[in-house]
């Protein structure tokens, strides 16, 4: 979601469990995240990969 600052906030797409892959269909694109990250607070950073970007 854009924020007025032109930030960029993600919120967790509401399908959990099977229906996860159906899930990325409604998305703009994927948060990176070091590979030891194991949670994700409010408020952290992480990298945005836009799938526009992605298949350029």
């Amino acid at each position: 979601v854009a924020r007025p600052d032109g930030d960029i906030e993600a919120v967790k797409h509401p399908q959990d469990g099977a229906g996860i892959l159906t899930s990325l269909t409604q998305t703009d694109g994927l948060l990176e995240f070091p590979e030891d990250v194991t949670s994700v607070e409010p408020g952290a950073r992480g990298g945005f990969l836009s799938y526009a970007a992605l298949t350029g």
